[in-house]
Order: C-alpha cells, then structure tokens, then sequence
C-alpha cells in the first residue's frame, strides 16, 4: 500500500537497521561479473573533490571523435559493451560507473546520490576528457539521458560556453521522470531483503519476452548479466538515487535541441519507458538542430544489449553524421567573447536538494 509505505520514514526505525547494508551478489554472479569487468577494465579516478568514479577509457591518439558513455539510474557500463566496441575500432572512448552504482564508490550518504551531484560528476568527466578540435558525442540511456542533457544545457548557457557536447544519442529516454514509486519509502534493511524479488520485477519489464527465453546468444548473455548487475547495488544507494531523481526543465531541453544534433532510440516494446514518452522528449529537441527518433523492433529498456546489431547500426550512421557537419559559427563567436565570471565550472552545481530526513 502506498500509504502504509511512505509512513514507514527512517524516524520509525533504529539507524542500524536504516543502514543495514546489502546482501553481496552469489558467487555465480560474482563470477558473471568479474567476466565482464576483466573486458572493459576500468581505473579510479578523482573527477573532483571527494568523488572518485571507475572510468574505462580507450585514448586512441590522432582520433577526431570521442564518444562518452552514461549508462542509466542504477546500472553499469558493462550495458555498453558492443558499443563500446563498435565507437573503439574509429575512435576515442570513455565509460564510467557512476557514483554508487558497478565498481565506483558506494558510501552511505544521501546528498552522494543527489541529481545535482551526479550531474556534475559527469560535467567533470566531460571536460576531462575534451580535446580541442575533436568532436564529443554523448551516448546515454535512460536516467542518464536527463543527466547528459542537464550538462548539456549548462554549458550551452555558461559564458564562455562549456566543453562542448557536439551529439547527443539518447536511448530509452524521457522528458519527466516517472513517479517515485513509494516502495522505496521503506527502511533500507527492508528493500534488502526484498532485492531479488524487485531485481525479478526490474528483468520483467527492462527485458523483452524474447530475452527472457534467451532466442539469441545477446539476449542469453544478458539474462546472466542483468540479474548479477543488480545484486551487486547496494540499497541505501538505490533509494537515495531514485527519491532525488530528477530532470532539466522543458526550457533546459528545448536549448539543447536548438544547438545540438540528436538521435534518439527507443525499444518497441519497452515497458519502463514507452516509445511515448521518448517521443515526448524528441518533440522538445526539435527546436532547431537535427534530431530524428528510431525504435527498434523486439526489444524493451535494454535495447542495446538486446539488440546490439540494430542499435549500432543507428549508432554508427549518427557518430559519422556528427563527425560530418560543420561546426557552428555563433560558438566561436561566444567563445570569443567570454565573460570569466559566468564559467561553466562555477554553473555546476544545482541548489541542495531535500535530505533524506
């Protein structure tokens, strides 16, 4: 009951119960995970102060594009994999866990896991990662994609404009995110021990039907990885990510859409967010900059894991397209007149956000 789950605030409970940390994944999922990691190895790295992040990079020198990977609410990188391969064999890559979720840090603080704070972790990993004169594109999914259009929005506005993101690719993408759903009201301890029957649920919607009867060696693959992917989140993170999730507003977005060419994906099927609501979000990135939306056939939310021979296909044509088109003049010129004290570095932070209390 929805009612009987929002009473159940953490003042209800002792704290070591409110903190009680996960139980860790078995150990088959151990090693489904360490098969993973050991393909796409990763190295900490302090992005800025107090956040360390697990960012798996591939500098390829001489390159003229760098593709940046944001996985959504929850996930990992590891969800890249076959695009990861497909950016490598051209140009430079980069992929990061973000803050609590796969080999990143997971402390058990409730402002670590704050819209804000994630959205400025990946404002510091883009403009590590920038190199002038090489186009940037941002591949994002879900939850990230609010994440990278935030950034995306704020740079466009800061005077000078911040590192450039030069495309964006969206999959699984929405313009509002969905409401919290009130389950994660309840005491961490209890949502511990509810994990794999709310990992089960997760698979049932995220995963298309013909995942789940395993019709292809990508989809077999995934039914083995999705389940250790969410054994290994630890609970306090999960609540604390999804009660301070957020999006940028209608505004934030339309200014992106105007200046940045965007390609967004939905799954046909996808029962978590419907091929609607990425239509809504296309709807306001139509404002200027090319955007066109694509769905792929038979797949739900992990399209790009369910079908990675379509979703790269789509994938592939648009790095090409943003790699081909001129730059933009009028950013040369807002460059040219910059104003040092409206920085992009000093427009990073959004206001703090409601504690968990």
């Amino acid at each position: 009951r929805p009612d009987l789950a929002k009473s159940l605030t953490l003042s209800h409970w002792p704290a070591s119960l409110c903190r009680h940390r996960s139980m860790p994944p078995s150990s088959d999922q151990l090693a489904v995970l360490d098969a993973a990691h050991e393909a796409l190895p990763v190295e900490l790295v302090e992005v800025r102060p107090g956040r360390t992040l697990a960012i798996h990079s591939q500098p390829r020198p001489g390159a003229e594009q760098t593709v940046l990977f944001v996985h959504g609410s929850c996930g990992s990188l590891l969800q890249w994999k076959d695009q990861i391969a497909l950016a490598a064999k051209e140009r430079a890559v980069v992929a990061f866990d973000t803050f609590g979720c796969g080999r990143s840090p997971k402390p058990p603080e409730w402002d670590a896991y704050s819209f804000a704070e994630l959205r400025d972790d990946l404002a510091a990993v883009l403009a590590r990662f920038s190199v002038p004169g090489r186009t940037m594109v941002v591949v994002a999914h879900s939850a990230g994609c609010s994440l990278a259009l935030a950034v995306a929005a704020a740079s466009l506005a800061s005077t000078p404009p911040g590192p450039p993101i030069d495309g964006l690719c969206l999959m699984g993408a929405f313009a509002e995110p969905p409401r919290v759903p009130s389950i994660f009201y309840l005491p961490t301890f209890v949502l511990s021990l509810m994990q794999p029957r709310l990992s089960a649920g997760f698979e049932a919607l995220a995963l298309h039907a013909d995942t789940r009867a395993g019709k292809t060696a990508a989809r077999r693959y995934l039914l083995g990885l999705a389940p250790a992917v969410n054994a290994a989140n630890d609970m306090f993170m999960c609540k604390a990510y999804y009660r301070q999730l957020s999006a940028p507003s209608k505004e934030e977005i339309q200014s992106v859409g105007a200046e940045v060419p965007c390609l967004l994906i939905a799954g046909e099927d996808d029962a978590l967010v419907p091929p609607e609501s990425t239509a809504e979000l296309h709807a306001l990135l139509s404002s200027g900059a090319p955007s066109e939306m694509h769905s792929v056939r038979a797949t739900s939310h992990q399209l790009m894991q369910e079908d990675p021979e379509a979703v790269n296909a789509l994938l592939g044509a648009f790095l090409q397209s943003v790699y081909a088109r001129p730059k933009p003049k009028k950013t040369a010129k807002a460059r040219a007149s910059a104003v040092p004290d409206k920085s992009f570095a000093s427009q990073t932070r959004f206001s703090s956000l409601p504690s968990e209390e």
